[in-house]
C-alpha cells in the first residue's frame, strides 16, 4: 500500500499563502528545499491540483540545466537534483477540463484524472506499486483528499513569522496527532510531521 505523503509550508499562525495567495510570506529558505527533495527521493507520483502544475511547469524544468549563477539561491544544486527528479517522475494533475499543452516540458510525464473521479483514482493509485505519492502545495486538493480519509502523513514546515492574514492551511476543521518533529539545520523552520488522527497508533 502506497502511502499519500502532504508537504507544505505554513506560518507560524497557520497560513498557506498570504493576502491574494502570495506565497513569498513563507520562509521556503535552503532547509525546506532540502526536505522537499529527499520526499522526492521516495516517491514514485507527484500529484498536483491545476494551478500549482502550471506553476510548477513553468519553472523547475529550467532549473536543471540553467547557467550557473551563485547569486540565485534557486539554482542550488539540490533544487538542480529536485528538477532532474520532477522531470523524470511520473505527474497527475487533478482538474475537469485541463490538458496538458503540447509544449509543456512535462507533457509527456503527466496525466490529468477528473476531480470527479479523484478519490477513487487515488485509492486506485494507492493500491499500487511504488513509492510514495507526493502533493506539494495544491492546497484545495489535500485538503479535499484529508477530508475523505485518503492523506496519510503530513508534512507541514512551519516558519517562524506571523502574519495575521492571509490562505489558511486548513479549509475545514480537522483532528491531526503529531509523530515528529525538529528544527531543520541551518533554519528557523521546524518540521511537524502528523497523521489524521483516525489513523494514529493506538
Amino acid at each position: 500500500m502506497r502511502s499519500l505523503i502532504v508537504a507544505n509550508a505554513v506560518t507560524l499562525d497557520g497560513f498557506f499563502a498570504g493576502p491574494g495567495g502570495n506565497p513569498l510570506v513563507l520562509n521556503l529558505d535552503a532547509a525546506f528545499d532540502a526536505h522537499n527533495l529527499e520526499l522526492m527521493c521516495g516517491a514514485g507520483t507527484v500529484l498536483l491540483g491545476r494551478a500549482s502544475f502550471e506553476l510548477f511547469s513553468s519553472f523547475w524544468p529550467m532549473i536543471a540545466d540553467a547557467p550557473d549563477d551563485p547569486s540565485n539561491p534557486a539554482l542550488s544544486e539540490t533544487n538542480r537534483e529536485f528538477s532532474r527528479r520532477y522531470r523524470d517522475i511520473p505527474k497527475i494533475v487533478v482538474s475537469d477540463r485541463y490538458e496538458v499543452p503540447d509544449d509543456n516540458p512535462w507533457k509527456t510525464t503527466t496525466r490529468v484524472i477528473p476531480a470527479t473521479h479523484l478519490s477513487e483514482a487515488v485509492r486506485d493509485e494507492k493500491t499500487g506499486d511504488g513509492g510514495d505519492i507526493i502533493v506539494y502545495a495544491s492546497h484545495l486538493l489535500w485538503n479535499r483528499l484529508l477530508a475523505d480519509g485518503l492523506v496519510d502523513r503530513l508534512d507541514l514546515i512551519v516558519g517562524p513569522d506571523s502574519i495575521g492574514e492571509g490562505v489558511p492551511a486548513f479549509t475545514a476543521p480537522t483532528s491531526l496527532t503529531p509523530i515528529a518533529s525538529r528544527v531543520l539545520p541551518g533554519s528557523r523552520n521546524v518540521l511537524v510531521q502528523y497523521v489524521p488522527t483516525a489513523k494514529a497508533p493506538r
